[in-house]
């Protein structure tokens, strides 16, 4: 007699997407990357991935910020990052952190400066630190590529209809549905956490949730 073992495998499912628009010089928007980096993906893990989209109106090919110039600076740096970390998007998420300094509620420490020739030093050490090859990333930042991927978001944004979110950014959509509010303004906040943990747990169609979702 042939006595057989089966063992019980979780399914692995599709990783949720999450989608933020957002800014370089919103101070929501710092925070935001700040919180999703400590809070969200430890919590998440591999059953998401973030995606994200740089705010700007595109005119006759030159993208408009609404912070100014130095903002689309800004932006181009932080979309080159993105473009070079492929599908691995807690390194550019990482890069942001890390050259926006220290965040407190609303802001960080030196968010306004990104994209500035006074915080390349700080721009280049985070892109060590984080894996990142500083000459690729600013081959892209300074040439044409840069400019191309802002333009590409540019015209996601409105085709979307969400050029300057709800009067305001960052706004966060799971798989497609808006999970804000308002703009993400209380991202610090322990509730929007358990929140949009829930969203993203609550999206997840496979039966290896990690255990934040059964909290």
């Amino acid at each position: 007699m042939i006595s057989l073992a089966f063992a019980a495998f979780a399914i692995a499912g599709t990783p949720v997407t999450v989608e933020t628009f957002t800014e370089s010089y919103c101070p929501c928007s710092g925070t935001f990357h700040s919180e999703y980096l400590n809070n969200i993906v430890p919590a998440v893990g591999s059953i998401s991935v973030l995606n994200r989209s740089w705010d700007g109106r595109n005119d006759n090919g030159t993208v408009k910020c609404f912070h100014g110039e130095q903002e689309c600076e800004a932006n181009t740096l932080q979309a080159c990052a993105q473009h070079l970390s492929g599908d691995n998007y807690v390194t550019w998420l990482n890069y942001t952190v890390c050259i926006n300094g220290h965040c407190g509620k609303i802001g960080c420490e030196e968010q306004y400066s990104v994209g500035e020739s006074k915080s390349l030093e700080r721009e280049q050490k985070c892109a060590t630190a984080v894996g990142l090859n500083w000459e690729e990333l600013n081959s892209c930042f300074t040439g044409p590529l840069g400019k191309q991927l802002l333009i590409r978001d540019a015209d996601y944004d409105k085709k979307v209809h969400e050029e300057y979110g709800m009067e305001g950014l960052p706004i966060v959509k799971v798989n497609g549905k808006m999970f804000s509010k308002f703009w993400d303004c209380d991202s610090y906040e322990s509730s929007y956490h358990t929140n949009l943990i829930k969203a993203i747990c609550d999206a997840y169609d496979g039966d290896d949730k990690p255990a934040a979702c059964n909290a």
